[in-house]
């Protein structure tokens, strides 16, 4: 018992502790109760301490038990994504190359990436080229650091140790209103006009850092609006269509034209989005590195510092 791999028995105790009952987790881990059972109890006893406070219908973790799974938790995590690199470290030298963008990566660098992309191909056949995914900035470092994307484009600030990133453009926020709305009649916005009205913008799930610091400088200046969350810019601008409220919205997206609506530019100057090009540090060499440092040059060179 003494030699079982340290690796088992975290995963054991992490399924025990989202269960929250032996038997639950032997049936999800197709192991029998008892032995499950006796597994934990050794341990228990080797490392000194309770994990868990068992009783006839469910099991709660001790507060050693707590921190004994957030710590595994966290090494799980390492190992998958260890894995991961390792599977889709033959890409790297192969291709396709993957890059991810996100919704609100500024929309003057669509067409660039799109321009990247592979020509058609037979069904069946892998594409060359780069191959183009998109998801919220959160999803999009997750990725990037499991080695199932190549690089990405987000929305800053991005902060990770194993991430090389660069901003490549930044932009101000523009504002959608129904065309009856009385703030139609400002050449352009504040905050403080944004006060006590409804805002449709980004979910705090999609871009927390970025949402944070929005939210941080909203209440610096004691303006109270009420947001109100949706998935897609498409989303924002129909409730604003409609007369539900304003959309917030990077300023590219008034290029889309949409009935029944107005925009107006949100003047703030601390107020922006930033665009960051991401990849993992360790995968800086070759021919990954040209690509992506060429990627670099050409979002640069479309000076996108709108303020």
């Amino acid at each position: 018992m003494q030699s079982r791999n340290p690796l088992e028995v975290n995963i054991l105790i992490v399924i025990i502790a989202q269960e929250g009952s032996f038997i639950r987790a032997s049936k999800k881990l197709g192991i029998a109760p008892p032995s499950l059972t006796r597994r934990v109890a050794w341990l228990e006893r080797s490392i000194g301490v309770k994990l868990f406070d068992r009783s006839t219908r469910n099991v709660e973790l001790t507060a050693a038990g707590r921190l004994f799974v957030q710590e595994s938790s966290l090494s799980l995590s390492h190992a998958e994504r260890a894995w991961d690199l390792a599977r889709f470290q033959a890409q790297i030298d192969s291709g396709p190359y993957r890059v991810g963008y996100s919704p609100y990566t500024h929309s003057a660098f669509l067409p660039l990436l799109n321009a990247l992309s592979p020509a058609p191909h037979p069904p069946g056949d892998e594409p060359s080229g780069i191959v183009l995914e998109t998801a919220n900035t959160l999803k999009l470092v997750e990725r990037v650091l499991r080695g199932k994307l190549h690089a990405a484009l987000g929305v800053g600030p991005i902060v990770d140790r194993d991430l090389w990133v660069q901003r490549v453009g930044q932009e101000g926020f523009s504002v959608c209103l129904p065309r009856s709305h009385r703030l139609t009649q400002k050449t352009a916005l504040t905050v403080h006009d944004l006060d006590r009205q409804t805002v449709f913008w980004m979910p705090r799930s999609s871009q927390p850092r970025f949402y944070a610091g929005v939210m941080r400088y909203v209440s610096s200046l004691g303006v109270q609006p009420v947001f109100r969350e949706v998935r897609s810019v498409a989303h924002a601008l129909e409730f604003a269509s409609h007369g539900a409220g304003l959309a917030l919205l990077p300023r590219s997206s008034a290029r889309i034209s949409f009935s029944g609506t107005v925009f107006k530019s949100l003047t703030d100057r601390y107020l922006g989005v930033e665009t960051m090009l991401f990849m993992r540090r360790d995968q800086r060499y070759g021919k990954l590195k040209e690509i992506v440092d060429s990627l670099f040059a050409q979002l640069l060179a479309r000076k996108l510092e709108i303020n």
